[in-house]
């Protein structure tokens, strides 16, 4: 009985040591049941593991992630960013699992029911060398914005819409690529940022400009102030047109970027230089005034117009003296006052000049300062002692004059309308001049013009039985009536045109100069 006890006491020994080899764990080596991701480790020493480990989990140059931009991709690993597995540092963990603080391991740490799986530990990418990458990206797929453009060449548009470009927000693309990285994601979308133009449209330049050379832009030249004096229905004097083609319009055209549109000025030195090449064209007897002219040329463009207005003026000329010339009748044959003439020759002595002596003529200009009425003229006849009258080169009245007697005859030639009063007085007569209009200046202050039959300072009516005979002092007298309907019609700045040369007034006639003649008083006014 003995025996038997002994044998059963020797077994239970040998079973209780059997089972304490069997959960006792070796120091060195990892608890059963430990992984590394799908790696198993149990059992291995922390060289052991960090060997497999090596052997089963990615290598740095093949672990990444594909970064995407617009279509576009770029690898990028984690060997060129530094990334990449502390497999030491994980064997230590993975060893770690089910020990305490010294490394001691419980008698039944082996026998749990489930497995333990860790995380490789990570050594995270370097921010710089990520940052460096993707400013590498950010400079390959960078766009500049493209502006509106608009060119004008050979009389064509060429004009484009503005495009957008686009960039990378480097900070925001590095933060992503980070995260990607650490959280093992294979893919990641970098949003790009548009960058819209400066200019997007070319509008309103564009339309303007294709509608300004679509035809050819034309200058009209008239002076009405050259050529008969009379021409009967038909406007007298000089009229030219000169046309620049669209090649030439699109010299001058200048499109400038303002905002986000584009405007389309015009550049004033080369339309002056097609002036300055069409001013000898226009001959000897005028000059192309080029600052109003610009003027009138810059007004049409800007409002899209085709067409602009010339201005002209006239030059001085100079007269030698010829024989048997006095500087009165040097005036009156140029058909100009003889006031003007002194004022443009003030070194000259009226009452002697010489056989040779040059005499400025001045300009037919200093008779006309106002811009003329368009569409209306007056028509003197002096030879039939008659007006007509011109609207829209339509005659729509016919008048009765009395000019100006022999030794104080009415200027032939071309003035306007310089002011009107409905009634003037004479004081070298004491006379009262209805609906007068003065057309030029006789001396200083002292106008010769149209109006109506005098009146006396008594109230009677003078020289209406002379009516068609010269009886004035240079005015032009109309009937009553006649003179009122003038006045109501013509503008300041209506020509007047004067031709011919006044018959001599019948003896047997009376002028003003026999129903008022200047008082002594009076006389050298």
């Amino acid at each position: 009985m003995r025996a038997l006890v002994t044998i059963l006491a020797l077994m239970l020994i040998v079973a209780a040591a059997t089972i304490w080899l069997t959960l006792r764990h070796p120091t060195d080596t990892i608890l059963p049941g430990v992984y590394v991701q799908n790696v198993d480790v149990s059992g291995m020493t922390i060289e052991e593991a960090v060997a497999a480990l090596t052997r089963a989990l990615p290598a740095p140059e093949t672990a990444g992630v594909d970064v995407q931009v617009a279509g576009r991709v770029w690898r990028v690993t984690w060997a060129d960013v530094g990334q990449h597995y502390d497999l030491r540092a994980t064997a230590q963990a993975a060893y770690n699992v089910g020990r305490d603080a010294n490394g001691n391991a419980p008698l039944l740490a082996g026998l749990r029911r489930q497995n333990v799986v860790i995380a490789p530990l990570l050594t995270p990418a370097d921010p710089a060398r990520v940052r460096a990458i993707v400013e590498r990206i950010a400079a390959e797929v960078e766009r500049a914005p493209v502006e509106a453009q608009l060119a004008l060449s050979g009389g064509q548009v060429i004009a484009a819409d503005g495009q957008p470009g686009q960039r990378l927000d480097e900070e925001e693309a590095a933060a992503r690529v980070l995260q990607a990285l650490a959280a093992g994601t294979p893919t990641v979308e970098l949003p790009l940022i548009a960058l819209p133009p400066h200019v997007t449209t070319p509008e309103p330049a564009r339309t303007q400009a294709q509608a300004l050379l679509a035809r050819p832009f034309t200058l009209s030249v008239d002076d009405p102030l050259t050529g008969p004096l009379l021409e009967n229905e038909l406007p007298a004097g000089y009229h030219a047109e000169f046309s620049a083609p669209p090649e030439r319009i699109a010299m001058w055209l200048e499109p400038r970027a303002e905002g986000s549109s584009m405007k389309l000025y015009v550049n004033d030195k080369p339309v002056k230089a097609w002036l300055e090449e069409l001013a000898p064209q226009l001959g000897e007897e005028r000059l192309l005034d080029s600052a109003p002219t610009l003027r009138n040329i810059l007004a049409a463009l800007y409002d899209g117009h085709h067409q602009a207005q010339a201005h002209v003026r006239h030059p001085q000329r100079v007269y030698v003296v010829q024989p048997g010339d006095t500087l009165s009748l040097i005036a009156f044959n140029h058909h100009m006052p003889l006031y003007q003439l002194k004022r443009a020759n003030p070194d000259v002595d009226p009452g002697a000049i010489d056989i040779g002596q040059e005499i400025i003529i001045p300009s037919i200009d200093v008779l006309l300062p106002y811009p003329l009425t368009p569409g209306k003229r007056i028509e003197i006849d002096l030879p039939k002692q008659q007006m007509r009258v011109f609207e829209d080169n339509t005659q729509i009245y016919t008048f009765t004059i009395s000019s100006g007697i022999s030794r104080t005859p009415t200027i032939p030639g071309q003035f306007q309308i310089l002011f009107k009063e409905e009634l003037a007085f004479a004081p070298r007569w004491r006379l009262d001049m209805p609906y007068f209009m003065g057309i030029y200046e006789e001396d200083e202050g002292f106008f010769n013009g149209i109006h109506e039959l005098p009146i006396t300072h008594y109230g009677t009516r003078l020289s209406r039985s002379v009516l068609g005979w010269p009886a004035s002092f240079g005015c032009i007298i109309l009937d009553v009536g006649d003179a009122e309907t003038l006045f109501r019609w013509a503008e300041v700045g209506t020509l007047v045109r004067i031709a011919g040369y006044a018959p001599g007034t019948p003896s047997w006639q009376q002028t003003l100069a026999d129903l008022a003649p200047l008082t002594a008083e009076e006389g050298d006014q």
